[in-house]
């Protein structure tokens, strides 16, 4: 399969041997501050590109309610009406308004969307006051052409600099477009004759040209012991404290805002977790209510932690407020969890039946020659290879991430054989596991 080497023409060098310095000036200290200067212009661009992809189609939203209130008032042949039209889209558009969506004003300066709209509803009641229909009609449009003209303005400007600088940023190769998809596009796989509850061993040694972008797991084989106090430390993560157990019984927003008031020991990631595996352990015993019930809670702690030092106060705050796209936000995210743990809780449930039937499943292990097996787990930049390993059951996941044969072993043999071959093709293809030469079968070599 031929290579395409000629990213690397873009590699920058930070400490290329050729550099000529001041004979005053340390080479050390010259590469080091070069580095850090490469590496302090790439995060400001990274963040300006990311400011500006959130920024753009929020000014495209605010172009287009602009076009929508001009295009309103235009369509209305009498004036009042068309006014009154405009007051109530206004009222609606402010009631509904994103807090963090902004309007460039004349002066420069940018305005909340909320303040815009209650600014303009201020100035047609007094122009009505005090003028006619027909002149406040007049304003409204010439004020709203005027908006019109500033936002575009705005978007054209903030597009063609997003373009400038995705444009620069790949022009150098960096450790955040380096990824490839190069894959290998052959995988063999023998497969043994059907034997009930008979474990299938196989040697996985296939070379696949890795993703070098990948978080790197290498693989060691260890002993009984360690394996065990992994175990033990794993148990000991997930275990709820008490004040986490008492929590998760807790409904209602006021009765939780009190009790994270005065135990915020229990607002980390470990204690959300923990209340989220006792949502799966609930759900396999068929307590949905309570199920649930930890969805809220541990989705509660995770909001809180994430909005800082005074999250408590400002997750409450925007929880207790009526009609918040914050508040929808919430509890779509519970939905969403609370519909995954059903459905992973129906497919644990039938892997056991699978089990107690007996099926056929495989095995993965390295050679004995010391051949190590590297296993990566891809990172959410990486697009295609982070949305293949996404759609690969969550236990699976998991497995590969603590990179141990072991722990991926213990899913595969829960998993139907052409199930379980496909997804070692998937990680095959996709760099997830680095191997060498080709997948032989174990129990036919015994034979032979």
């Amino acid at each position: 399969m031929p290579l395409d080497y000629s990213k690397w023409d873009n590699l920058e060098l930070s400490d290329d041997s050729d550099i000529e310095v001041h004979p005053n000036v340390d080479k050390r200290s010259m590469i080091k501050w070069k580095q850090e200067a490469i590496h302090r212009e790439r995060a400001e661009r990274k963040a300006k590109i990311d400011y500006l992809t959130q920024f753009v189609p929020q000014q495209e939203n605010v172009l287009k309610k602009v076009q929508e209130l001009t295009s309103m008032l235009k369509d209305t042949e009498d004036d009042l009406a068309g006014i009154k039209k405009v007051v109530q889209v206004l009222d609606q558009q402010q009631t509904e308004a994103d807090p963090n969506m902004k309007v460039p004003s004349a002066g420069g300066k940018e305005m909340d969307v909320a303040q815009v709209f209650s600014a303009m509803k201020t100035q047609i009641a007094a122009g009505l006051a005090s003028n006619s229909p027909a002149e406040v009609k007049k304003t409204l449009l010439e004020r709203f052409n005027q908006t019109e003209a500033t936002v575009q303005k705005t978007v054209t400007e903030a597009s063609r600099e997003l373009a400038k600088l995705n444009e620069e940023s790949r022009k150098k190769m960096t450790s955040e477009n380096m990824f490839t998809s190069e894959k290998s596009n052959k995988t063999i796989l023998n497969k043994p004759k059907p034997l009930p509850k008979k474990t299938e061993k196989k040697k996985v040694v296939e070379t696949l040209n890795p993703n070098s972008a990948m978080k790197d797991l290498s693989l060691q084989d260890t002993s009984n012991d360690a394996d065990n106090e992994d175990d033990e430390e794993e148990e000991e993560d997930i275990e709820m404290s008490p004040e986490a157990a008492k929590f998760s019984k807790i409904k209602g927003f006021e009765d939780s805002y009190t009790y994270l008031k005065n135990h915020p020991s229990i607002i980390n990631e470990k204690s959300s977790d923990s209340i989220l595996g006792q949502a799966f352990t609930a759900q396999l015993k068929g307590d949905q209510a309570y199920a649930k019930n930890c969805v809220i809670q541990s989705l509660m702690i995770q909001y809180c932690g994430q909005l800082g030092k005074d999250g408590v106060s400002l997750f409450f705050a925007r929880m207790s407020a009526p009609n918040t796209q914050g508040r929808k936000m919430f509890f779509d995210d519970v939905e969403k969890t609370y519909s995954r743990i059903q459905t992973r809780c129906a497919e644990i449930a039938a892997e056991e039946v699978t089990e107690d039937n007996g099926v056929e499943t495989i095995q993965l292990q390295p050679m004995g020659d010391g051949t190590q097996l590297t296993i990566r787990v891809p990172e959410p930049e990486h697009v295609e290879a982070y949305k293949v390993f996404t759609a690969m059951p969550p236990k699976f996941q998991d497995a590969l991430k603590t990179g141990k044969l072991d722990e991926i072993n213990k899913v595969l043999e829960k998993i139907a054989v052409p199930e379980a071959e496909q997804l070692v093709q998937l990680c095959s293809e996709y760099g997830f596991l680095d191997v060498e030469g080709e997948v032989i079968d174990e129990t036919q070599q015994q034979k032979q």
